[in-house]
Protein backbone atom coordinates (compact mmCIF):
# COMPACT_ATOMS: atom_id res chain seq x y z
CA UNK A 1 0.00 0.00 0.00
CA UNK A 2 3.04 2.35 0.80
CA UNK A 3 4.52 1.46 -2.48
CA UNK A 4 1.01 2.14 -4.12
CA UNK A 5 0.76 5.87 -2.36
CA UNK A 6 4.33 6.64 -3.71
CA UNK A 7 3.48 5.56 -7.07
CA UNK A 8 0.55 7.77 -7.37
CA UNK A 9 1.96 10.85 -5.61
CA UNK A 10 5.11 10.11 -8.26
CA UNK A 11 3.23 10.53 -10.98
CA UNK A 12 0.72 13.31 -9.65
CA UNK A 13 3.96 15.38 -9.45
CA UNK A 14 5.12 14.43 -12.98
CA UNK A 15 1.45 15.64 -14.37
CA UNK A 16 2.39 18.46 -12.31
CA UNK A 17 5.60 19.51 -13.99
CA UNK A 18 4.27 20.25 -17.40
CA UNK A 19 1.34 22.62 -15.96
CA UNK A 20 2.49 25.80 -18.28
CA UNK A 21 3.90 26.61 -21.58
CA UNK A 22 6.71 28.89 -22.37
CA UNK A 23 6.23 30.45 -25.35
CA UNK A 24 8.90 32.28 -27.48
CA UNK A 25 8.36 34.65 -30.58
CA UNK A 26 10.35 36.94 -32.07
CA UNK A 27 10.06 39.51 -35.75
CA UNK A 28 13.04 39.30 -37.98
CA UNK A 29 13.98 39.97 -41.74
CA UNK A 30 11.77 37.67 -43.77
CA UNK A 31 14.84 37.17 -45.77
CA UNK A 32 17.82 37.22 -44.03
CA UNK A 33 16.36 35.73 -40.86
CA UNK A 34 18.40 38.15 -38.65
CA UNK A 35 16.05 39.02 -35.28
CA UNK A 36 14.83 42.65 -34.89
CA UNK A 37 15.65 43.00 -31.05
CA UNK A 38 14.80 40.18 -28.07
CA UNK A 39 11.80 37.38 -27.76
CA UNK A 40 8.85 37.94 -26.82
CA UNK A 41 7.72 35.68 -24.17
CA UNK A 42 4.44 34.28 -23.01
CA UNK A 43 3.64 32.20 -20.78
CA UNK A 44 0.54 30.17 -19.86
CA UNK A 45 -0.41 28.01 -16.46
CA UNK A 46 -3.88 27.57 -14.44
CA UNK A 47 -5.83 30.02 -16.63
CA UNK A 48 -2.76 32.62 -15.95
CA UNK A 49 -1.15 34.35 -18.76
CA UNK A 50 2.28 36.83 -18.66
CA UNK A 51 3.65 38.52 -21.30
CA UNK A 52 7.11 39.77 -21.45
CA UNK A 53 9.83 42.28 -24.07
CA UNK A 54 13.19 40.37 -23.23
CA UNK A 55 14.74 43.54 -23.83
CA UNK A 56 13.50 45.65 -21.16
CA UNK A 57 11.47 43.21 -18.91
CA UNK A 58 8.21 45.57 -19.46
CA UNK A 59 4.92 43.06 -20.15
CA UNK A 60 1.52 42.42 -18.79
CA UNK A 61 0.01 39.80 -15.86
CA UNK A 62 -3.57 38.48 -16.61
CA UNK A 63 -4.37 36.73 -13.16
CA UNK A 64 -8.27 36.22 -12.00
CA UNK A 65 -9.64 38.38 -14.79
CA UNK A 66 -7.50 41.21 -13.48
CA UNK A 67 -4.72 42.78 -15.73
CA UNK A 68 -1.01 43.81 -15.06
CA UNK A 69 0.42 46.72 -16.80
CA UNK A 70 3.99 46.04 -15.53
CA UNK A 71 6.61 49.30 -16.14
CA UNK A 72 10.18 47.51 -15.21
CA UNK A 73 11.93 50.82 -15.85
CA UNK A 74 9.91 52.80 -13.15
CA UNK A 75 9.44 50.24 -11.49
CA UNK A 76 6.00 50.18 -11.30
CA UNK A 77 1.98 48.36 -12.21
CA UNK A 78 -1.02 49.56 -13.34
CA UNK A 79 -4.27 47.50 -11.71
CA UNK A 80 -6.83 46.82 -13.96
CA UNK A 81 -9.99 44.91 -13.27
CA UNK A 82 -13.31 44.09 -15.68
CA UNK A 83 -15.02 47.16 -14.00
CA UNK A 84 -12.25 49.59 -14.62
CA UNK A 85 -12.10 48.19 -18.39
CA UNK A 86 -15.62 48.84 -18.75
CA UNK A 87 -15.03 52.57 -17.29
CA UNK A 88 -12.12 52.77 -19.68
CA UNK A 89 -14.65 51.55 -22.53
CA UNK A 90 -17.60 53.77 -21.58
CA UNK A 91 -15.28 57.06 -21.14
CA UNK A 92 -13.55 57.15 -24.62
CA UNK A 93 -17.32 56.34 -26.34
CA UNK A 94 -18.39 58.78 -24.91
CA UNK A 95 -15.14 61.03 -25.53
CA UNK A 96 -15.39 60.00 -29.27
CA UNK A 97 -18.89 60.81 -29.60
CA UNK A 98 -18.61 64.50 -27.92
CA UNK A 99 -15.81 64.90 -30.20
CA UNK A 100 -17.58 64.00 -32.99
CA UNK A 101 -20.38 66.15 -32.41
CA UNK A 102 -17.99 69.09 -32.03
CA UNK A 103 -16.28 68.53 -35.09
CA UNK A 104 -19.78 68.60 -36.54
CA UNK A 105 -20.14 72.47 -35.77
CA UNK A 106 -16.87 73.63 -36.81
CA UNK A 107 -16.25 75.23 -40.60
CA UNK A 108 -14.75 73.24 -42.59
CA UNK A 109 -10.75 74.92 -42.28
CA UNK A 110 -10.88 74.49 -38.65
CA UNK A 111 -12.65 70.62 -38.42
CA UNK A 112 -9.11 70.13 -41.31
CA UNK A 113 -6.61 71.77 -38.91
CA UNK A 114 -7.93 69.89 -36.12
CA UNK A 115 -7.86 66.81 -37.78
CA UNK A 116 -4.19 67.45 -38.87
CA UNK A 117 -3.55 68.35 -35.32
CA UNK A 118 -4.69 64.90 -33.81
CA UNK A 119 -3.45 62.19 -36.84
CA UNK A 120 -5.33 59.25 -36.31
CA UNK A 121 -6.99 59.83 -32.90
CA UNK A 122 -10.02 62.18 -34.54
CA UNK A 123 -13.21 60.43 -35.16
CA UNK A 124 -13.27 59.25 -38.66
CA UNK A 125 -15.31 57.05 -41.06
CA UNK A 126 -15.53 54.07 -39.19
CA UNK A 127 -12.64 51.07 -40.53
CA UNK A 128 -14.14 47.47 -41.13
CA UNK A 129 -12.37 44.73 -40.03
CA UNK A 130 -12.85 40.77 -41.53
CA UNK A 131 -11.06 37.85 -41.00
CA UNK A 132 -10.52 36.00 -44.56
CA UNK A 133 -9.33 31.96 -44.48
CA UNK A 134 -7.30 31.97 -47.85
CA UNK A 135 -7.88 28.64 -48.24
CA UNK A 136 -3.46 28.15 -48.69
CA UNK A 137 -1.19 26.06 -46.30
CA UNK A 138 2.24 26.78 -45.63
CA UNK A 139 5.11 25.80 -43.20
CA UNK A 140 6.66 28.22 -41.00
CA UNK A 141 9.46 26.69 -38.91
CA UNK A 142 8.75 23.05 -39.39
CA UNK A 143 4.85 23.74 -38.38
CA UNK A 144 2.07 23.38 -41.21
CA UNK A 145 -0.38 26.51 -40.92
CA UNK A 146 -3.41 27.83 -42.48
CA UNK A 147 -2.98 31.37 -44.07
CA UNK A 148 -5.42 33.92 -42.66
CA UNK A 149 -5.93 37.46 -44.12
CA UNK A 150 -7.54 40.18 -41.90
CA UNK A 151 -9.17 43.16 -44.20
CA UNK A 152 -8.95 46.35 -43.44
CA UNK A 153 -11.63 47.98 -45.51
CA UNK A 154 -11.81 45.13 -47.47
CA UNK A 155 -7.65 45.26 -47.66
CA UNK A 156 -5.26 43.27 -46.57
CA UNK A 157 -3.66 44.36 -43.74
CA UNK A 158 -2.47 41.25 -41.61
CA UNK A 159 -1.33 38.21 -43.05
CA UNK A 160 -1.49 35.24 -39.68
CA UNK A 161 -0.23 31.61 -40.62
CA UNK A 162 -2.45 29.86 -38.03
CA UNK A 163 -2.47 25.99 -36.29
CA UNK A 164 -4.81 24.62 -34.06
CA UNK A 165 -4.55 25.10 -30.05
CA UNK A 166 -4.84 21.16 -30.08
CA UNK A 167 -1.95 20.58 -31.95
CA UNK A 168 0.33 22.87 -29.46
CA UNK A 169 2.46 20.82 -26.51
CA UNK A 170 0.22 21.51 -23.01
CA UNK A 171 -3.30 20.68 -21.14
CA UNK A 172 -4.73 24.03 -20.41
CA UNK A 173 -7.03 25.93 -22.16
CA UNK A 174 -5.19 28.25 -24.53
CA UNK A 175 -8.39 29.38 -26.55
CA UNK A 176 -9.61 30.76 -23.25
CA UNK A 177 -6.19 32.61 -21.98
CA UNK A 178 -5.53 34.05 -25.32
CA UNK A 179 -9.04 35.18 -25.55
CA UNK A 180 -9.56 36.58 -22.00
CA UNK A 181 -6.12 38.04 -22.69
CA UNK A 182 -7.12 39.49 -26.30
CA UNK A 183 -10.35 41.26 -24.91
CA UNK A 184 -8.62 42.78 -21.77
CA UNK A 185 -5.84 44.17 -24.75
CA UNK A 186 -8.77 45.58 -26.38
CA UNK A 187 -10.52 47.74 -23.78
CA UNK A 188 -7.24 48.90 -22.72
CA UNK A 189 -6.88 50.56 -26.39
CA UNK A 190 -10.86 51.33 -26.63
CA UNK A 191 -9.55 55.15 -27.18
CA UNK A 192 -8.70 54.13 -30.22
CA UNK A 193 -10.55 54.54 -33.39
CA UNK A 194 -10.97 50.87 -34.58
CA UNK A 195 -8.07 49.46 -32.31
CA UNK A 196 -10.45 47.46 -30.10
CA UNK A 197 -12.46 46.24 -33.41
CA UNK A 198 -9.32 44.95 -35.04
CA UNK A 199 -8.25 42.74 -31.64
CA UNK A 200 -11.58 40.73 -31.74
CA UNK A 201 -11.61 40.04 -35.39
CA UNK A 202 -8.19 38.77 -35.19
CA UNK A 203 -9.27 36.76 -31.91
CA UNK A 204 -12.15 34.78 -33.97
CA UNK A 205 -9.69 33.45 -36.05
CA UNK A 206 -9.71 30.02 -33.87
CA UNK A 207 -5.90 29.01 -33.37
CA UNK A 208 -2.32 30.36 -32.44
CA UNK A 209 -0.14 32.23 -35.28
CA UNK A 210 2.82 30.57 -35.71
CA UNK A 211 3.85 33.30 -38.53
CA UNK A 212 2.68 37.20 -38.89
CA UNK A 213 3.36 39.33 -41.55
CA UNK A 214 2.08 43.09 -42.26
CA UNK A 215 1.26 44.59 -45.78
CA UNK A 216 1.85 47.87 -46.77
CA UNK A 217 -0.63 50.56 -48.50
CA UNK A 218 -0.01 49.09 -51.35
CA UNK A 219 -1.33 45.50 -50.80
CA UNK A 220 2.35 43.95 -50.54
CA UNK A 221 3.71 42.04 -48.08
CA UNK A 222 6.61 44.22 -45.59
CA UNK A 223 10.33 42.37 -45.09
CA UNK A 224 9.20 41.44 -41.57
CA UNK A 225 8.00 39.11 -39.81
CA UNK A 226 6.77 37.33 -36.14
CA UNK A 227 7.33 33.79 -36.08
CA UNK A 228 7.04 31.25 -32.97
CA UNK A 229 10.27 29.65 -31.90
CA UNK A 230 9.55 27.89 -29.09
CA UNK A 231 6.55 26.58 -27.80
CA UNK A 232 7.50 24.09 -24.79
CA UNK A 233 5.28 22.53 -21.64
CA UNK A 234 7.13 22.79 -18.70
CA UNK A 235 6.28 23.47 -15.01
CA UNK A 236 6.38 27.82 -14.07
CA UNK A 237 6.66 29.23 -10.01
CA UNK A 238 3.66 30.47 -8.83
CA UNK A 239 5.61 33.75 -8.88
CA UNK A 240 5.99 34.31 -13.10
CA UNK A 241 2.23 35.43 -12.22
CA UNK A 242 3.16 37.70 -9.12
CA UNK A 243 3.71 41.70 -9.64
CA UNK A 244 7.79 42.10 -8.91
CA UNK A 245 8.33 42.89 -5.14
CA UNK A 246 9.15 46.64 -4.36
CA UNK A 247 7.18 47.82 -7.20
CA UNK A 248 4.61 50.97 -6.82
CA UNK A 249 0.88 50.77 -7.92
CA UNK A 250 0.20 53.50 -10.54
CA UNK A 251 -3.64 54.56 -11.41
CA UNK A 252 -4.71 54.90 -14.86
CA UNK A 253 -4.40 58.66 -15.86
CA UNK A 254 -8.23 59.66 -16.12
CA UNK A 255 -9.48 60.90 -19.53
CA UNK A 256 -9.29 64.21 -20.18
CA UNK A 257 -12.00 65.13 -22.81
Amino acid sequence: MKRLILTAAAMLAATQVFAGVRIETVTRDIKTKVADGGPQVVMVQDGKVRMNNEHDGNGMILKNSVLYVIDNKRKTYTEIDKATMKQTIDQASAAMKEMEEQLKSMPPEQRAQMEKMMGGMMPAKKDVYEAKDTGKSETSEGRQCRVWNLLKNGKPSEELCVVPFASLPGKEDFEKAFKELAEATASMTAGLPGAGDSIKVRNSISGFPVRVRNFDEAGKLRGTETILTQWVAESLPGSTFDVPAGFAKKDLPKMVR
